[in-house]
């Protein structure tokens, strides 16, 4: 069983037919250092894929942005779970990795809205969804951090829409 050391809290708002997503690592109690940097490096990831929002920029843009980051500090970036389109659904195309190489995919352009999602590990990247086929860990059993935020593409770039 593992020892409960953080909340991870992932949550939509409907509003006059369109939905947002957000989601929010927060430790419990006392945490290592380790943790603490895991959670602080996930955030600064997501601070960084934000900061390249906006037209002309591409998906993988945003991916390397979390991606470079999250591994210069010698952590693991989640592949088989990714951001998304947001906005009549929860879930819309495109796909958003948060692994990736600058000017490559899809350019972003004004009107879109991305909901951006780094899942950071301290071990592997590798995850394993449970038997109730929602909880998903990391395959390693490793501790792992999620932070989210919906973003539109504007004409100046980024507009946060879950501040």
């Amino acid at each position: 069983q593992l020892k409960k050391i953080a909340d991870l809290y992932d949550c939509g708002i409907w509003h006059q037919g369109l939905c947002t997503d957000m989601a929010v690592t927060v430790g419990i109690g006392k945490i290592s250092e380790a943790t603490r940097k895991l959670i602080e490096v996930t955030k600064k990831s997501l601070e960084l894929a934000l900061a390249v929002v906006k037209p002309g920029n591409t998906l993988g843009d945003i991916g390397f942005a979390v991606q470079s980051y999250v591994e210069l500090n010698g952590f693991g970036v989640v592949r088989e779970l990714f951001g998304h389109g947001v906005g009549y659904a929860v879930h819309e195309e495109p796909r958003i990795p948060n692994f990736g190489k600058p000017k490559t995919g899809l350019k972003l352009e004004p009107g879109m809205v991305l909901a951006i999602e780094p899942m950071v590990t301290m071990g592997h990247w590798g995850i394993e969804v449970l038997p109730n086929s929602w909880d998903i860990v990391t395959a390693d059993r490793s501790l792992s951090a999620h932070f989210e935020h919906t973003a539109a593409v504007t004409k100046k770039g980024c507009e946060i829409l879950t501040i």
